[in-house]
């Protein structure tokens, strides 16, 4: 296009030279016809906008992400004209088209149009736009290029994507998932006695001990604890879409893959999240997932959501105590987080934090706490390879 337009450039320097130092009917007509040339372009362009027609389909507007679907789209020129370059720009940010690009470039004969079928892939969960963005149309000389944004988008509603996990390898669930328990010892009537050689030092109330000034170990029960915990951030962080959609779509995508995990094995899970006060969404079996699925995939996410206030309401929570183990969904590390593990570890829950992250971070694994496992999560990272 700049070559065309330096070409022009000079012919009507030519042009403006012909008539200047030797006049005549070509000159004066061949310097006409370049001085009018822009404008008649410019009306070829504008006659191209107003007749030029796109006709988008798509088969549902309720999309789970990563899951392909069939994507039609049509242009079509309904006028006695030629449309001789137009290029269609496709939603990027969120989604994809497969087997097309936007440096495709189409030419629409008079009253005739171009369909194309393909399938769209929507990345993240969440509510927003997809298939054809903008326009770009071209004249006929290719000196001038009009873009404008579509006037009829598409817009829809995506569901996170199912992962299946084939095991949990951060923690040995083997001595978490199948024993006898400990009475929880934030429950005001703890029974302890005095330690006696032998006994397993787990069983030790640290706090009783401190108060009476000799070693206690609290009283084993009979009962298995019951079920897992996962508990997930549902915090806002940022008001920009390319910030907070892979963010959000990444925990509720780990959320409901444990959940699923949990379910297939035939055990209960209790999800525990924010929305203006503490919820909770259970699933028992697979019989009654699908259930906890559309509850999960509507979680709202709200600026005021702390994750902080999240893990203090959790930690007043005498359920969470009882669970074989606890899985947090975070988006941060804090203070709170870390006090709150303590107090998991002190009624001797075994815990797995996933910090969902921008980025891999190689900080996991041991942390020093026992029965503590921690992982950062890459919020474009595939859960098979995170190595949960």
């Amino acid at each position: 296009m700049k070559r065309n337009r330096l070409i022009y450039f000079i012919l009507w320097i030519f042009s403006l030279v012909g008539i200047s130092f030797y006049g005549g009917a070509v000159s004066y007509g061949f310097f006409t016809m370049l001085t009018i040339l822009p404008f008649i372009l410019f009306i070829y362009l504008l006659a191209v906008f107003v007749f030029f027609r796109i006709y988008q389909q798509i088969d549902s507007r309720n999309l789970v992400a990563g899951r392909p679907v069939p994507f039609y789209f049509t242009l079509m020129n309904e006028y006695h004209f030629g449309f001789c370059s137009i290029k269609v720009h496709f939603f990027s940010s969120y989604s994809k088209i497969s087997s097309l690009d936007d440096d495709t470039e189409y030419e629409l004969l008079p009253h005739s149009g171009i369909k194309k079928d393909t399938q769209l892939i929507c990345r993240y969960r969440g509510e927003y736009e997809v298939g054809i963005k903008t326009v770009e149309i071209t004249d006929f000389l290719r000196l001038f290029r009009f873009r404008y944004n579509n006037k009829e988008t598409l817009r829809v509603a995506v569901k996170p994507d199912l992962i299946k996990l084939e095991e949990i390898k951060s923690m040995d669930l083997s001595q978490t998932m199948f024993r006898n328990a400990f009475v929880n010892p934030t429950e005001p009537d703890i029974e302890v006695r005095k330690y006696s050689d032998g006994d397993d030092v787990r069983m030790i109330n640290w706090k009783a001990s401190a108060r009476s000034g000799e070693l206690l170990v609290r009283k084993m029960i009979a009962r298995e604890r019951e079920g897992v915990c996962v508990i997930n951030g549902t915090k806002r962080i940022d008001g920009d879409m390319s910030v907070y959609l892979p963010l959000e779509n990444k925990i509720l995508e780990l959320t409901i893959a444990l959940a699923y995990y949990f379910a297939s094995e035939n055990i209960s899970v209790s999800s525990l999240y924010l929305d203006g006060e503490l919820r909770e969404n259970n699933v028992r079996s697979l019989d009654d997932f699908d259930l906890f699925y559309e509850r999960a995939s509507g979680m709202i996410f709200r600026t005021d959501s702390d994750e902080d206030k999240l893990l203090t309401l959790c930690s007043r929570h005498k359920e969470v105590y009882s669970c074989k183990s606890v899985f947090l969904v975070l988006h941060e590390w804090s203070a709170a987080a870390e006090e709150f593990v303590h107090s998991l570890r002190d009624n001797n829950v075994f815990t797995l934090a996933c910090i969902i992250d921008n980025e891999v971070k190689d900080h996991e694994g041991n942390t020093g706490i026992p029965g503590f496992v921690m992982k950062y999560i890459g919020v474009e990272q595939e859960l098979a390879s995170a190595g949960i």
